[in-house]
């Protein structure tokens, strides 16, 4: 065992579990992007936590669950000589989903937060703590499967540490199955008391937020009146919305996305889109009696903003005074910035902003997108690490839980670094955008692994379903129920509406009020809400048997199934013995075989 002299390490081991504290020996500065505080070999870490001794033997060819660092990331197991991809022909969009530090170099394999091995229904789990008291750096396991070992990092840079200060905390369990390692996770995050914020989104044991949204319908073409004919609908009951939320008495939101705003970093209203202000439509949605939402990525300003104008000193600069890029958006005029957090006008700033938002205007779902920008490296003004500026910050904006009249409000997070902000937003996206497309060619091409796409949304769903209920109430973005400007077969729809039922939580969709009357979309919306009242009630687990394939069960043992990614038919485990709830699959000889792009179910 390596460590960094600068930390001590204290070892509490218990049955199949060590818990390690790390903690400085001495005032500390802390000035590279990555500390690395200590080095086992994977061997050293089993013995630890009370594996097997012949498990440290599958890190070079054993399932390594891989947690990228924010909501777009890759997530998800890799076996062998896999690695998460990055872009290569527009590396810019690696500002989406790299780590501000370090990459992994040959041989290594990177996971922020969370990571495990798993050799058939055992689990070896690796996760940070980090503290419910104060701000500490998020954590990163680097696998060597070479050398067989592991570095654990903490992204600190800047902080100013003092003696005795902790700054990280880990633990590393053992387990027998799917759901004692989801338990054990619930166990060690205790949920409970953040959950209950979200308890006026849903009912029940089981929380299910849910409604609509306008981004996948609309996208940035959104107009007062277009909104209102959809709020129209949707109060009507009409759609998916309508059957499985507004007509059963359920909490339903109404979320606007991105297109009211003036600029990004302008959060006032288009005044040619929305000629009545935002305040006005967050009246009719709470008159309509749903839950009025915003879209909102506040950390970001493009060059066109009245805000990068007036107040260029708040954008977020490289060491050579130039703003710093935080992404590349063609919607948004190319290349746009992010604030520097470290400065106390910007916090003054985002506070005002967001008691204008929920308090003037009415707003109480509030999407808070791009978040990963508050992590990016730069020269910050105000000193400081990036790690405490945003906890604080985040803490602040969403502590209005409840506005002035006496109604809750929730906050959703997107395009965030998971472990930085899983106590501030237990309604937490977990995955890329999904799209009315399986793939996008051009940004697959490209190498992008963030890309808007069905495909890579629901692997991100499977592959991070154990976070759904021990860590967040997780988003996987929106299902579709329409046929009017879809490229997603009937068969895709019902992929992503039942991994998304099953797999995570909160439903949301986008389709729109000229899709009420389509007989069709009617028909595929009847038989979905059949589907999810038939498999409520149990929960359920995935794992990844293949390239693109998955198989599904539940606890109770009374559900199984597959998920199937891929372009072609799979072969799989003889299912067909079982009544089917829904199935897709044919025989082939031997072998039951699954079509591509599917789901199928069976019960006992």
């Amino acid at each position: 065992m390596k460590l960094d002299p600068r930390f001590r390490l204290d070892i509490e081991q218990g049955e199949a579990r060590v818990r390690m504290r790390f903690a400085c020996v001495a005032e500390t500065d802390i000035r590279e992007p990555a500390s690395v505080l200590a080095t086992l070999s994977f061997g050293e870490f089993c013995e630890l936590a009370g594996a097997p001794a012949r498990f440290g033997d599958g890190l070079r060819d054993g399932a390594l669950f891989v947690n990228g660092w924010q909501s777009w990331s890759f997530g998800g197991e890799l076996s062998g000589r896999e690695r998460a991809a990055r872009a290569r022909i527009l590396p810019i969009l690696n500002l989406y989903t790299d780590r501000p530090g370090p990459l992994p170099r040959r041989g290594e394999v990177l996971s922020n937060f969370i990571a495990y091995l798993r050799e058939g229904e055992s689990y070896l789990v690796f996760v940070s703590l980090g503290s419910s008291e104060f701000a500490t750096p998020p954590v990163s396991f680097r696998f060597d499967r070479r050398l067989g070992e592991i570095h654990v990092e903490a992204l600190a840079e800047g902080a100013r540490l003092s003696a005795g200060k902790a700054i990280a905390e880990i633990e590393v369990f053992f387990v027998e199955g799917y759901f004692a390692a989801k338990n054990r996770l619930r166990e060690l995050f205790a949920p409970g008391e953040r959950f209950e914020r979200l308890a006026f989104l849903g009912q029940g044991p089981a929380l299910v937020p849910g409604g609509y949204e306008s981004w996948y319908n609309h996208y940035t073409h959104i107009s007062e009146a277009g909104i209102e004919r959809d709020l129209e609908a949707v109060a009507a009951g009409s759609g998916l919305v309508g059957a499985y939320y507004r007509k059963r008495g359920k909490p339903t939101v109404f979320q606007i996305d991105d297109g009211w705003e003036r600029d990004i970093g302008d959060w006032e209203p288009d005044p040619v889109k929305f000629p009545h202000g935002m305040k006005a439509l967050a009246e009719a949605v709470e008159d309509r009696g749903l839950i009025p939402g915003l879209w909102l990525a506040p950390l970001l300003a493009t060059r066109t903003s009245s805000l990068a104008a007036e107040h260029p000193d708040w954008l977020l600069r490289d060491e050579a005074g130039r703003p710093l890029v935080a992404g590349w958006n063609p919607g948004w005029d190319g290349r746009f910035f992010c604030l520097d957090l470290s400065l106390a006008a910007v916090e003054e700033h985002l506070a005002e902003l967001f008691h204008h938002v929920v308090e003037d205007w009415g707003y109480r779902y509030i999407k808070l997108d791009f978040l990963y920008a508050g992590f990016l490296r730069g020269a910050r003004r105000g000193g400081g690490a990036a790690f405490e500026q945003y906890d604080r910050i985040m803490r602040r904006l969403t502590a209005l839980t409840m506005d002035s009249r006496g109604r809750s409000v929730a906050y959703l997070g997107c395009g965030a670094p998971f472990e930085p902000s899983f106590r501030h937003f237990p309604l937490m996206r977990i995955g890329a955008d999904t799209r009315e497309s399986w793939e996008r060619p051009t940004l697959r091409l490209a190498g992008y692994p963030g890309r808007p796409a069905a495909r890579v949304n629901l692997s991100h769903t499977l592959g991070r379903s154990l976070f759904d209920g021990t860590i967040f109430v997780s988003d996987p973005d929106v299902m579709f129920c329409r046929r009017v400007g879809m490229r997603l077969s009937e068969n895709e729809k019902e992929l992503i509406a039942l991994v998304d039922f099953m797999l995570a939580s909160q439903i949301m969709v986008s389709d729109g009020a000229e899709d009420a009357d389509d007989p069709g979309a009617a028909a595929f919306t009847a038989r979905i809400v059949a589907l999810f009242d038939r498999l409520a009630g149990r929960r359920y687990g995935a794992e990844r048997i293949g390239r693109d394939l998955y198989r599904l069960f539940s606890e109770d043992g009374t559900v199984s199934g597959i998920a199937n990614l891929s372009a072609r038919a799979r072969p799989g485990p003889d299912l067909d013995r079982l009544r089917p709830i829904v199935s897709h699959a044919f025989r082939a000889g031997r072998a039951l075989h699954f079509e591509p792009h599917t789901i199928s179910l069976y019960e006992e």
